[in-house]
């Protein structure tokens, strides 16, 4: 992203909000001074945009503090925005809608990261992915791709034909799809009347409304998906590992939010003087 562009983000963030990019949202600190030094000695500052589903979006970066630190014996450094999303805004993404809101607060969360010089980023949301490209135009540090990981992931285990559970909006724009398109994997996604009720269970998982029936109904979606051919479950939700996993599938089951993590515990270590040493 070049300076000129970086100059007109910011003010535009800043006419939205009446007030200055480093306060949208959430306040950047004023110890620049310390992050410099925290790059100098070779440790990279991890962006986490959360709120997307407000538990999945903390566990995932306690996972992250958790993974990193077993490798390191040391915390990574996590700069992690919630995103002060609608309720109203937030179920209408998930059933395949518009959602500005969403754009406009990631669009200012990517200026903070931009001032706070943080080295990756990472969305651990599969629906909002659907602005991945116009985030990558405007983010000076690289995004990890939680559609490109799980491809990536699905190839590896050989599985062909994969089953989708996921939002109507991830559905409906082939966010999982298009990927997996590229590697040869077919995917089955939920008929109409089942994928709406995919889509009100995710917001009543979001809203920690859940209940047994919910579960039992997205299993029997499951078993639907492998008698139609499908060899693995994608839950291309990041919320959807709240309420099912593995076992309850009885079948192979990517769960996207710990494929993320993986990948961005790996990019973080990258530099090798993080490898844990001896603990003084």
């Amino acid at each position: 992203m070049s300076d000129a562009s970086e100059r007109k983000l910011e003010r535009r963030v800043s006419e939205r909000s009446g007030r200055s990019a480093e306060t949208t949202g959430h306040r950047v600190s004023a110890d620049t001074a310390e992050w410099m030094r925290w790059h100098e000695r070779g440790k990279k500052i991890l962006g986490v945009v959360g709120g997307l589903g407000p538990e999945t979006g903390f566990r995932f970066s306690l996972n992250i503090n958790d993974k990193f630190k077993a490798e390191t014996g040391s915390q990574p450094h996590l700069i992690v925005v919630n995103l002060p999303i609608t309720g109203e805004s937030e179920e209408r993404l998930i059933h395949g809608g518009v959602s500005e809101e969403h754009f406009r607060l990631l669009e200012e969360t990517m200026a903070l990261f931009n001032k706070a010089k943080v080295d990756l980023i990472a969305i651990p949301c599969n629906t909002v992915h659907v602005f991945i490209e116009e985030l990558r135009a405007i983010s000076k540090a690289p995004i990890l791709s939680i559609l490109e990981e799980t491809a990536k992931k699905a190839a590896g285990l050989g599985i062909r034909c994969a089953g989708l559970l996921s939002s109507t909006k991830t559905v409906n724009e082939r966010l999982h799809a298009n990927e997996l398109d590229k590697t040869g994997i077919a995917v089955i996604v939920p008929d109409n009347n089942a994928q709406g009720f995919v889509s009100d269970c995710i917001v009543r998982i979001i809203n920690r409304e859940a209940t047994a029936d919910d579960r039992h109904k997205l299993l029997e979606i499951m078993k639907g998906m492998e008698r139609r051919g499908a060899q693995g479950i994608i839950l291309g939700c990041t919320d959807l590992p709240l309420l099912i996993s593995e076992p309850d599938a009885g079948l192979p089951v990517i769960n996207t939010i710990a494929v993320l993590e993986d990948a961005v515990v790996s990019r973080l270590l990258e530099t090798a003087e993080l490898r844990k040493g001896p603990v003084n």
